[in-house]
């Protein structure tokens, strides 16, 4: 299997989320993980096809994964090499009021002065900034998107003036939450799911990730994620941290044991 090793000059990389509270930068990688660097898997190359696609086609798609495979982390990823999108990244708060929506668009699309009052001119706003150029919208944890937030987001899709393409992220298990809203899920244009690693890409793909791996055994790493990560990349990304803290466990089972929680004691 090939995978392409992406080093940057930082060892973490950021990325501004816009929320109704202003822009925010977070840790790329899991525990702010010194040393981790960026792995294109066919997961990742088949997350940036797909994106790609939705973007030129002006599509509507839902991005999903199990809980720390790394759903969020390929998305700011691919969106940062795709400069041309003009990505307006959001992070909704639970159950935001479209009011929330307007602030976070207007701050992210930069519009001059404070996000105005009255909701017809904000909009008003949005919808000139939202036609030129075409954009790409990015919601992640579109799951806590109350009703009505997810009705305004149908009403920017739909809008013949607005040129936006749409990437709702949710995790696998809270997909049904999308599923089962018909004003959203009867416009979404293509469902990915990005799966986690499986066992024949661990021996590659975690040399790659971090040099601590570099001169592990496949037998070890192989044992690693049967017994622990499963694939897993939030779960590499914990065990490389505690594998390289100091002092570090000395041995793979004392590593377990430190990660596993222990049953309460009567």
């Amino acid at each position: 299997m090939n995978t392409t090793l992406v080093p940057s000059r930082r060892t973490t990389r950021t990325a501004p989320i816009t929320t109704a509270h202003g822009t925010i930068r977070f840790p790329r990688h899991h525990l702010n993980l010194t040393g981790a660097r960026t792995v294109h898997t066919p997961q990742v190359i088949a997350t940036a096809t797909a994106l790609k696609t939705t973007f030129t086609e002006q599509g509507l798609m839902c991005l999903t994964a199990p809980a720390g495979a790394g759903k969020t982390f390929t998305l700011h990823t691919v969106l940062d090499q795709h400069p041309a999108w003009h990505a307006i990244r959001l992070l909704p708060q639970p159950q935001a009021r479209p009011d929330d929506l307007r602030h976070s668009l207007h701050h992210a699309l930069d519009l001059p002065g404070p996000c105005p009052k009255d909701a017809g001119t904000s909009d008003d706003l949005i919808r000139h900034a939202l036609h030129h150029p075409p954009r790409l919208l990015a919601i992640d944890e579109a799951h806590q998107l109350s009703p009505s937030c997810q009705e305004y987001l149908r009403h920017l899709y739909d809008d013949p003036y607005t040129r936006i393409a749409m990437v709702l992220s949710a995790g696998s298990h809270r997909l049904q939450a999308l599923r089962t809203t018909p004003m959203l899920a009867a416009r979404v244009t293509r469902w990915h799911k990005l799966d986690p690693l499986d066992p024949a890409q661990i021996t590659t793909v975690l040399p790659a990730f971090h040099p601590h791996w570099k001169t592990t055994s496949t037998d070890l790493l192989a044992h690693l994620d049967r017994t622990w990560a499963h694939g897993n990349f939030r779960r590499w990304a914990t065990l490389t941290h505690r594998a390289t803290h100091r002092p570090a466990p000395t041995s793979p089972h004392a590593l377990l044991r430190h990660l596993t929680p222990r049953p309460e004691t009567p």
